[in-house]
Formats: C-alpha cells, structure tokens, sequence
C-alpha cells in the first residue's frame, strides 16, 4: 500500500491527490480505488488534466476518486462517476478561470461531462469526467449547474 500512495498516474497527478478524502480521513474511512477505478483515473490524468494542466499551469483537485462510503457521506449522487474513478472536482478561484478551464475542455478533450458548478456559500468548481470507454463519453456540458 505504500508503493501506491507514492505512485504517480501522470507526471502531474498523483494517486494521493487523486483519492484523498478530508470526509473519509475524519472519519477513518477507506477510499481506495480497485484495479478498474484505478485504471480510470490514470486515463482521466491523462486525457483531462494533463492537457488542462499543460495551458493553464498547477491545477487544484479538490475530490477524484470516492469509495461508496465516501460518496454517500459526502452527500454525492447514487451514480456519480467519482465512485467509477472517471471523475474529478477541479477549484476554481474565478469565474473568469472557470469559463477559461469549461471553454479549453468543451474544446480539446473528449469528455463525459463538463459541469460549472456553484453552491449557495459561493463555492465553485469544475466537475469533469472522462470514460474509460471513450464511446460512453456523452459531452455534456452544462455552465451554470447549481448543486
């Protein structure tokens, strides 16, 4: 298991980053991909946020991969594609950057789908995902998804 949390799934992601958890770290709960969730977010690594990293920089995961549990205790959908590891939450500091990341994406990558989000507080982030089967990949893309 340590051999794992050193790994890396692309030369800018890590396996640590792309499955740490503030809710299942609280709680001591277990978040670790199988071998298929795993395979899932290296292609998303590479097919979403290496190509978003190399134009805009250091980019800020804030939630990758969630176990079932994770999932539900952070109040996430029942099918969400965070729990098949073909998902990421990206921060956004703007909504100017946020536009920037949505356009870059709809444009450059094929992906599943591309959600502005935003919550009541004022929080905002980028939920993207990309299949591992790249006929499932659905593009949709929605710019103001309230959660």
């Amino acid at each position: 298991m340590a051999k794992r949390k050193e790994l890396m799934l692309s030369p800018h992601f890590s396996y640590k980053e792309m499955i740490r958890s503030k809710w299942a770290e609280k709680h001591g709960k277990d978040n670790t991909p199988d071998d298929l969730q795993l395979a899932a977010l290296i292609n998303l690594c590479w097919k979403l946020g290496e190509p978003l990293r190399e134009v805009f920089g250091p980019i800020y995961v804030n939630s990758g991969f969630r176990s079932e549990e994770v999932n539900t205790g952070v109040h996430g959908v029942g099918n969400s594609k965070h729990l098949s590891g073909e998902a990421m939450d990206i921060r956004i500091d703007s909504v100017e950057q946020g536009l920037e990341y949505f356009r870059f994406i709809q444009k450059n990558v094929d992906f599943d789908q591309l959600l502005f989000e935003f919550n009541r507080k004022g929080a905002m982030w980028l939920h993207c995902s990309v299949c591992l089967d790249p006929k499932e990949n659905r593009h949709l893309a929605i710019k103001n998804y309230r959660v």
